[in-house]
């Protein structure tokens, strides 16, 4: 028979819940004085002398258990029926029955069975916080028979700090991983403890091959600096440095700089040194490349003083050339005035000789008359070339505008080349222009480009042929006046060049003596940008060419400009 007994107090901190088998009273045996009554209903609770001090002890530990041989509780304290109750959805009631919740009883038959059990943890909630139990189990052989025994054990604590321990370890592991630099660490003996896998990507050596040697055995330091205390000064003082020079030899036996940094660790309790820590970091890469950097910046600084010395040789050339320039100007103005002055005089005789002033001439003198003025008149215009060249490189070429007839300009213009396309035997076709045709421009250029282009239709034209002119409005509020012949044409790749100063077009089709030299079209082309328009042209070997100055439109308005 056993026999239940009810609740017992235990101090403050909580209660022991035991169901124990009672003592059978016979005749030759009386009742112990201590011992309870026979029913349980008239047992009164012992006082805190009577109870066993080990049952005091079971309730310090939280959830404590003890089960018989058949695996039924025979003690449970609060905690282990709350665990129960939370864990299992077990409510334990000795008074009742003595059953085990079935993962214990599990674990119970294993441990019966194979004197072993898993650790595993029972996870419970409470006030919408979860806590973990984790449960240690035992067995007791004796005279009276088996029993099995046990805690819960609360490491909800413990297992988050290891699990943040692990995370930390891990989020270092990787951050060493994916760091460039190699992690090192000695004992008191400068020997390695500890070393990165990093090394390997130097050393071609495996991280364990390393450990046990001293940390100055991987590599070999450089030449000591008065400056600074060398690395086994610094070690041996246990004094921290950072980014020291440290020599390791490659797989290939090809040196590597390392800056080496370390710092020496001591025990927290006494003070005793333990050893260093530190870093190594592969710069050879980097001093190459400032390497490379310094000597191409020493390049760079050669190329840019010889750049310097060449710009001030092409700045004194350029003031040479701009001396040169100028003095050659002033002799192309001086000169031109020089000669202005008798060729006028001998225009002026030939004239008066022309016009028998001083007494009749034969009709054969009178020829010759003819070629000194027409000869005279071509002088002049090239001196005029050369002056108005002068004025436009000097920006002294004065322009003035004012309403111009297209009428007017071109009967002036073709009375001073009439003449002269008559003896070589050429047509003259010009157009019927109306007196409203007027553009903006300065009346001496105008004339002056005119006959430029009028004067290189005769003289490239050969007998027989037509010098013709087109007027024709554009857009943008311009006036077209457009000198062409059927004369021998200028190539292609010459239509541009035929613009520049000096520049005489010569080829094998030119069968024709020019004149002149070369400066024509260079001041006729600058002349018309002055007021305002521009001349372009058109040209086919032996078609003939096409000379179109373009003149802004005397009332045109802003908007059409």
């Amino acid at each position: 028979m056993t026999q239940i007994f009810g609740q017992r107090t235990v101090g403050e901190q909580g209660r022991v819940y035991s169901r124990r088998p009672q003592a059978v009273q016979t005749e030759s045996t009386p009742a112990p004085v201590s011992a309870p009554a026979a029913v349980a209903d008239s047992i009164e609770p012992r006082s805190f002398r009577d109870l066993d001090v080990s049952e005091l002890l079971l309730e310090q530990f939280g959830p404590v258990y003890v089960a018989d041989a058949n695996f039924d509780l025979l003690y449970v304290t609060d905690g282990f029926i709350e665990l129960s109750r939370d864990a299992w959805g077990f409510e334990v009631d000795l008074l009742d029955n003595a059953a085990t919740p079935t993962p214990l009883r599990n674990v119970l038959e294993g441990l019966a069975e194979t004197g072993r059990f898993e650790p595993v943890h029972t996870e419970i909630r409470r006030s919408g916080m979860t806590r973990l139990y984790l449960g240690r189990h035992f067995i007791s052989e004796s005279d009276q028979g088996r029993l099995f025994y046990g805690y819960f054990e609360d490491v909800t604590r413990n297992t988050t700090l290891e699990k943040k321990l692990a995370e930390t370890v891990e989020k270092l592991n990787d951050t060493i991983r994916a760091s460039s630099d190699w992690i090192w660490e000695t004992d008191a003996d400068l020997r390695l403890t500890e070393v990165s896998p990093r090394i390997a990507a130097i050393t071609g050596v495996p991280p364990h091959m390393h450990l046990g040697k001293h940390v100055l055995s991987l590599g070999e330091m450089p030449e000591a600096s008065s400056s600074a205390p060398d690395l086994e000064s610094l070690f041996a003082s246990h004094r921290s440095f950072r980014n020291r020079v440290f020599i390791i030899r490659d797989e290939t036996g090809q040196p590597r700089r390392i800056h080496l940094s370390g710092t020496p660790f001591f025990d927290k309790s006494n003070g005793r040194f333990q050893g260093f820590r530190g870093t190594g970091t592969d710069v050879t890469r980097t001093l190459e490349a400032e390497r490379e950097m310094l000597s191409a910046r020493r390049d760079l600084e050669h190329a840019l003083n010889t750049l310097e010395l060449r710009n001030e040789q092409i700045s004194d050339a350029l003031t040479q050339a701009q001396a040169a320039s100028s003095a050659k100007s002033e002799f192309l103005a001086l000169t031109s005035h020089e000669l202005r002055t008798p060729l006028n005089a001998i225009i002026g005789f030939t004239e008066l000789c022309r016009r028998q002033v001083a007494g009749p001439i034969t009709e054969r003198m009178g020829d010759y008359l003819d070629n000194v003025l027409s000869a005279s008149g071509h002088l002049v215009q090239i001196i005029d070339n050369l002056l108005d060249t002068v004025r436009i490189e000097n920006d002294s070429t004065e322009i003035d505008l004012r309403k111009v007839s297209v009428a007017r300009l071109l009967h002036d213009t073709l009375t001073m080349v009439e003449v002269r396309a008559q003896t070589s035997g050429l047509t003259i076709q010009v157009p019927e222009v109306g007196e409203d045709v007027e553009v903006l421009a300065d009346v001496t250029a105008a004339r002056q480009i005119l006959i430029n282009l009028l004067t290189n239709a005769v003289k490239f034209t050969p007998e027989g042929g037509t010098v013709g002119i087109d007027i024709a409005p554009s857009q943008y509020g311009k006036v077209q006046i457009t000198v062409w012949d059927s004369g021998i044409g200028i190539p292609t790749d010459r239509t541009e060049a035929v613009f520049e100063r000096f520049h005489r077009v010569r080829s094998d089709a030119f069968t024709t003596n020019t004149e002149g030299v070369g400066i024509g079209l260079h001041v006729a082309r600058n002349l018309a940008q002055l007021m305002g328009g521009d001349i372009s042209l058109e040209s086919k070997l032996g078609k003939g060419s096409r000379f179109t100055l373009s003149l802004p439109r005397w009332d045109a308005s802003p908007t059409e400009e």
